[in-house]
């Protein structure tokens, strides 16, 4: 087989399930043979594109959404190969973010496989965390809690999804007390959130790193303050829009690496959308280029 289309059913409250005859047929125009392989529980994605790669696959494309990426890309970089293949992404899932990055978001399937068939292959940096890689976003705080939400909602999908579960977090949220160490600068706050970023985007649509580059070698930090409710009401459009940066109550620089000891309970994150609690410290690190991404030609 040429190619691996690992597809998540579930994903997009269905819609990954619904249009994946559809994609598996497309790519086998495009490429010819073809393994569609569905996951059928949390994790699956992981052993899967392992194995895939380890078996000489030549690229994995995948039907769902950034926690199903989230797996695969897992498995791609821990499998025992000399030479990995490329992954990409077919937007079918809740917050579609790495299809931002990729090039594959706002066209349907047919036309985001043609636009991949004369992409380019690049190499794409990822984050290491807790002996998990991330491939767009780690967040720690209120973004996770609202990642958390939208796993356990049952209905909606896209940016609207995300606001929804953002009014119902926003009344429950208690900030966190946290000591933050980068390349070069340490501060102690009470924080709203603390988003760590390859790309720029996370949760549909939120630019919380909105100068982040996949392949810059560095990791965008946004350190937000405690806000009151109506502070984070008022302040949400201007971080769907990237233009908190500048605000008084937001850090934002790049580094290297990360260092956070939590201060007050144990560490509640989100990795690509996929929720992670643990006590303690999280060391955060970036590996440059190790990831090879196909790209929509644009």
């Amino acid at each position: 087989m040429t190619t691996l289309l690992l597809v998540n059913p579930t994903a997009g409250r269905g819609h990954a399930g619904r249009v994946a005859g559809v994609a598996e047929g497309a790519v086998r125009e495009t490429w010819g043979s073809v393994d569609r392989v569905d996951t059928t529980a949390p994790g699956e994605a992981v052993k899967l594109a392992r194995d895939a790669a380890e078996g000489g696959i030549e690229r994995i494309v995948v039907l769902g959404g950034d926690g199903t990426l989230h797996e695969a890309a897992n498995g791609l970089l821990t499998a025992q190969t000399d030479q990995r293949p490329p992954i990409t992404v077919l937007p079918a899932g809740t917050g579609n973010d790495y299809a931002k990055m990729v090039g594959t978001i706002g066209r349907d399937i047919r036309r985001a496989i043609g636009r991949l068939k004369v992409g380019r292959i690049r190499r794409f940096d990822v984050g290491e965390a807790w002996g998990e890689y991330f491939v767009n976003s780690v967040g720690i705080g209120f973004d996770a809690e609202v990642a958390r939400e939208i796993n356990r909602s049952k209905g909606g999908s896209g940016l609207m999804a995300y606001l929804s579960a953002v009014g119902k977090v926003i009344a429950r949220f208690e900030a966190f007390e946290a000591h933050v160490q980068a390349d070069d600068r340490s501060f102690t706050d009470r924080l709203l959130l603390l988003e760590i970023g390859i790309g720029p985007s996370v949760g549909g649509g939120f630019r919380l790193t909105p100068f982040a580059q996949p392949d810059d070698g560095l990791l965008d930090i946004c350190a937000v303050q405690r806000l009151s409710i109506p502070g984070i009401l008022t302040k949400l459009p201007l971080a769907m829009l990237g233009r908190h940066t500048r605000l008084k109550q937001v850090r934002s620089f790049r580094t290297t690496r990360l260092s956070v000891e939590a201060r007050t309970g144990p560490l509640h994150a989100q990795f690509d959308g996929e929720t992670r609690e643990v006590s303690g410290r999280m060391e955060i690190c970036i590996a440059c280029g190790v990831l090879p991404v196909l790209v929509a030609d644009r």
